[in-house]
């Protein structure tokens, strides 16, 4: 294997977390979720193929989450999600603000899988074969489902548009 473990780490770590906090919405409970992931990672890294490692680890990441969601009792009262140490910029308006915030609790309102569709496809940027791969879909499902997702993003969010 060409990288190092830690390597591996630095690189995939923001975008494994910002998966799981998307899903669990607990910054603790996904914070847990990434470091299983990590040390699955660990014991299967020689013989993942390195091409393939951003979306297996996707995939491990997103399966441990739903294992935790499936966990939960129905009542239980999920904590709200803020982004860490989020410091807005100073052109940033307080409509963009709101904005951010309703797109966050809009992602976090979608159903599985258009959740992590748009959590990996548009936040992310994976390719539609990587997120493909760790769904378990094929293109033509990617397609159809993320164009979904947004459809339903785009209707939640035009009651906010100024």
């Amino acid at each position: 294997m060409s990288r190092t473990f830690h390597q591996l780490v630095d690189e995939y770590q923001d975008q494994a977390w910002t998966l799981a906090r998307y899903l669990l919405k607990d910054p603790s409970e996904a914070e847990d979720a990434c470091q299983e992931a990590f040390v699955k990672l660990w014991h299967k890294q020689d013989s993942i193929d390195p091409e393939k490692i951003r979306p297996w680890l996707m995939k491990v990441t997103r399966n441990g989450c739903l294992d935790r969601l499936r966990r939960r009792h129905p009542t239980e009262e999920l904590q709200e999600w803020h982004q860490p140490d989020a410091v807005p910029g100073p052109m940033q308006g307080m409509h963009q603000q709101e904005l951010g915030a309703r797109l966050k609790d809009t992602i976090n309102g979608l159903r599985e899988p258009y959740r992590s569709l748009v959590v990996l496809r548009d936040v992310h940027q994976h390719s539609y074969e990587e997120v493909g791969a760790v769904l378990e879909l094929n293109i033509s499902q990617v397609k159809t489902y993320l164009h979904r997702a947004r459809k339903q993003l785009r209707e939640q969010l035009a009651e906010v548009r100024p």
